[in-house]
């Protein structure tokens, strides 16, 4: 099949899985399948001797041509045959398979491939992965994430979605969240994409814990709050166009910014717990990233490597029973993620991934000492499912299962991209 066609919904997502086809012999265009019949009803009538002269044109074929010599000497013969008109001879049944191939001179073509399968994602770009130039990709979705954790560390950093680095130590805490997201892609060029997500976040916190050095008796406190989240920007370049043995290369750069409230901007009591939830991480990041797809039909294997760096940032402000935090520089982290895809049908397609997020100390530097957190160690389990709807529209359904100790316990999230031809190419 053409590579075009092997790319499907999921993940970008991202990254998500494409794949579509059946088993070979069913793959092959009609009139190629009709040829090779034909062939092989000649040469059998050839084998009965019950063969005239046709008006046909000659269809050429290399077969082994009969001698005495024994087999292993025997090599293959150009010769032509007249073409014999289909209607002349009934379907017969050519018997158990030999031991030799008989191939129709004719150039032999990729099965196609509908318009409307999972495999072909609409807003895909010939030859390529990315939403093709002057397409729009509208990209509603929704996320629920529950946590139930028993412990906290010092920071006052969400570093990534999965785990709050907060400034104060809680020895339990439930936690849940809905995201609504808005997602924009658009197609610079067939090879160069642009995106934008803006997130609406509620969040629900039930949490037990103390103030850091103090005796305080540990609290209960059940907040909830809701506002804009960390409005991203990000870039695709998609770096080959998969030809020959080589897969689909992309590169990309995701920036994110600190529209989100977050946990050194929220409301506190005098003794440093907060009355809100922050909605934001407060620190900018940066994601460079490489992405690696392999179409290998029915199935595409994917891979990603990245680094989120975080900027450091000067708080100035007291927490905690009066102790002044200075500044907070977040940890790092190194993010590996693989997974594949495998269509069903032409219009659904499963895939299954993996993603693990190794995070670095986080250092809080206080008027009096400097604290760094531990490391922390973030891997999830993600089994997805994707429905082509029509040309356009697709619907992603998956569940995200943590596996570490650090992870949110399940993830669940829906999103359906709706591509739009803005030039009516």
């Amino acid at each position: 099949m053409k590579r075009s066609k092997l790319m499907a919904a999921t993940a970008w997502a991202a990254f998500v899985a494409l794949g579509a086809g059946e088993a070979a012999e069913a793959a092959l265009p009609a009139d190629h399948a009709q040829a090779v019949l034909r062939v092989r009803q000649h040469i059998q009538a050839l084998k009965q001797g019950r063969v005239e002269a046709a008006a046909a044109p000659p269809v050429a074929m290399d077969i082994p041509a009969r001698r005495e010599s024994p087999w292993w000497e025997a090599r293959a013969v150009p010769v032509q045959y007249d073409a014999v008109p289909e209607y002349q001879y009934q379907p017969f049944d050519p018997g158990p398979p030999r031991p030799r191939r008989v191939q129709v001179a004719e150039p032999q073509q990729d099965a196609a491939v509908p318009a409307d399968s999972a495999a072909v994602p609409p807003d895909a770009a010939p030859g390529g992965v990315l939403t093709r130039q002057g397409t729009l990709v509208i990209e509603p979705s929704v996320e629920y994430t529950h946590t139930d954790i028993n412990r906290f560390v010092v920071g006052g950093v969400a570093i990534l979605d999965t785990v709050l680095v907060g400034s104060i130590e809680a020895s339990q805490a439930d936690r849940d969240s809905i995201t609504a997201t808005l997602g924009l892609r658009y197609g610079v060029t067939d090879r160069i994409e642009a995106e934008v997500r803006i997130p609406y976040m509620y969040r629900n916190d039930a949490i037990t814990n103390s103030v850091i050095s103090t005796n305080q008796v540990a609290a209960t406190t059940d907040l909830d709050s809701n506002g804009l989240g960390d409005i991203e920007g990000a870039l695709h370049w998609q770096m080959n166009d998969g030809g020959g043995s080589w897969p689909f290369l992309v590169a990309n750069l995701r920036v994110k910014s600190t529209t989100g409230k977050g946990p050194f901007d929220v409301d506190r009591d005098a003794g440093g717990i907060e009355q809100e939830l922050a909605t934001g991480s407060g620190f900018w990041g940066v994601e460079p990233s490489l992405t690696v797809i392999a179409p290998s039909d029915p199935a595409v294997f994917y891979a990603n490597v990245g680094y989120l760096w975080n900027a450091e940032r000067d708080i100035d402000k007291t927490v905690a029973n009066n102790r002044l935090v200075r500044s907070v520089d977040p940890g790092d982290a190194i993010r590996v993620g693989f997974g594949m895809g495998l269509a069903l049908n032409e219009k659904v397609s499963f895939s299954v991934g993996y993603q693990h997020d190794w995070i670095m100390q986080t250092q809080t530097e206080f008027a009096d000492a400097t604290f760094e957190s531990e490391s922390l160690s973030v891997g999830s389990l993600t089994l997805g499912a994707n429905w082509q709807m029509s040309d356009s529209t697709a619907l992603n359904v998956s569940v995200g299962i943590g596996v570490t100790e650090d992870a949110p316990d399940v993830r669940l999230m829906a999103r359906m991209p709706i591509a739009l031809d803005l030039f009516g190419k």
